[in-house]
């Protein structure tokens, strides 16, 4: 799926690296804490895959997407439709559980904000819409997002919504955190994340598992063990206000490995 930060286009990089650890050390959980837009653990092979995430709406899409209810979606998106959807989100987006007197369901919502926003921002990057670009093809922004998810297969993984640290996990499990990159735009659900209280958490794992983070720096008692250069778009292309942007992606570990 389309995701702010998204590891799609790098996921043939880091899908490798993660296999090639689950075989070689037979690790039978795998467990992504900040699994967004499940472009890596759907394509993890592995006997337990866990995915967590701290936004209700993004699991409960997910949750929707396993149980075969995105054909409930419909064809097509309007700017009226959107901003409907939005200004829902923004009555219940701190207690989504308190919307049941709405025509319309927590996946839904979450449905319409991460698909039909610009770059899968989430109502932050604003409605993508249809546009005619200069070689005069047509693209209709939230049905390319909707039929990528509808392919993605993402039978047999857990979904949770909570704390990424209080997942607890058996021991020789294989973590793979993707976290809101340090020094770059935050949203909703990733303001005032502890940094600190992040990579705390990723010494204290690693010493019972194996874990990989993906960022562009990392504490000094960890190691590269992977990286990319990488252009990113920045803007939004509805508006023709993009630039691009190169930026070194790095998978970082404290493991032995």
């Amino acid at each position: 799926m389309k995701y702010m930060g998204s590891k799609s286009r790098i996921a043939k990089f880091i899908v490798p690296i993660l296999q090639n650890i689950i075989d070689k050390n037979n690790i039978e959980v795998y467990f992504e804490p900040f699994v967004g837009g499940c472009n890596v653990i759907d394509k993890i092979k592995c006997k337990e895959r866990i995915g967590n995430d701290v936004n209700p709406y993004l699991i409960e899409l997910l949750k929707a997407h396993q149980k075969g209810l995105l054909k409930q979606l419909p064809k097509s998106v309007s700017k009226e439709h959107y901003d409907e959807i939005r200004n829902l989100y923004n009555m219940y987006k701190d207690n989504p559980e308190n919307n049941i007197f709405s025509n319309y369901e927590i996946w839904y919502i979450g449905a319409i904000g991460f698909l039909a926003s610009y770059n899968g921002r989430f109502f932050d990057g604003g409605y993508s819409g249809v546009i005619t670009e200069k070689n005069g093809r047509h693209r209709d922004f939230y049905d390319e997002a909707k039929r990528n998810l509808e392919q993605q297969n993402l039978w047999g993984i857990e979904f949770y919504n909570v704390d990424y640290s209080h997942i607890h996990l058996n021991k020789n499990a294989l973590i793979y955190c993707d976290p809101p990159y340090q020094n770059t735009k935050q949203y909703n659900y990733s303001k005032n994340f502890d940094y600190n209280k992040f990579w705390g958490y990723v010494r204290k794992m690693s010493k019972e598992h194996i874990v990989l983070v993906s960022e562009q720096n990392a504490p000094d008692d960890f190691k590269v063990i992977w990286e990319q250069l990488i252009t990113r778009s920045i803007g939004n292309r509805t508006l023709d206000k993009v630039t691009n942007q190169n930026v070194t992606e790095k998978l970082f570990t404290i493991n032995n490995i």
